[in-house]
């Protein structure tokens, strides 16, 4: 009998819940409706998003692209064209370039490469492989020097990274580890038990 009753229970709680949340997702997806028909000049930005609910924590951030919406639409360029090319044209342009040529190649290590990580403060690059290795290589001039071999892992390394100040670098391996070693004078630090 009171097992039932539990059961009858979690059944009404979850239909609350249920309910609560859809009338939620309604009420926000009312306020994007009314978002998207309101004369706003960017709304053309926000209709592939018109339909998805992000809770109430986004109320902040849509008052503020409201008020960036308003912002914009308050100012005129002084061409001729549609509002869209206005709004286009007021926009920040920010350009990316894709690299076009290999700049440096060169086998790092005996088989597979599973992770490369730039040094935060030097021109070092760090690379983890199969081999079970952790190699530090300078790249600076546009050449490639090894700056030392970090030896430990009982396994392939996974993942490299260094520290905010690039005095250290941790691994991890494919035997449930993590190494720290100190990149100055290359000696293992940490290591598991």
């Amino acid at each position: 009998m009171r097992k039932v009753f539990q059961r009858d229970e979690n059944r009404s709680l979850v239909e609350r819940l249920i309910k609560y949340k859809a009338k939620d997702a309604d009420k926000m997806n009312e306020e994007n409706e009314h978002f998207l028909k309101s004369s706003n000049p960017t709304a053309f930005f926000i209709k592939p998003f018109a339909r998805v609910s992000f809770g109430k924590k986004n109320d902040k951030v849509r008052k503020e692209l409201e008020e960036a919406a308003r912002e914009s639409g308050s100012r005129s360029s002084g061409s001729g064209g549609s509002t869209d090319e206005k709004i286009l044209d007021s926009m920040p342009y920010y350009a990316t370039v894709l690299p076009n040529k290999v700049a440096l190649r060169f086998d790092a290590h005996d088989g597979e490469v599973n992770s490369v990580k730039w040094s935060p403060t030097d021109r070092i690059v760090a690379t983890g492989g199969a081999d079970r290795k952790v190699k530090l290589w300078d790249v600076s001039k546009c050449m490639i020097e090894n700056r030392g071999t970090l030896v430990g892992s009982n396994a392939g390394v996974m993942s490299v990274d260094f520290d905010a100040t690039g005095a250290y670098i941790v691994g991890a391996s494919n035997d449930f580890a993590s190494r720290v070693w100190t990149v100055g004078d290359q000696r293992l630090r940490v290591s598991p038990l």
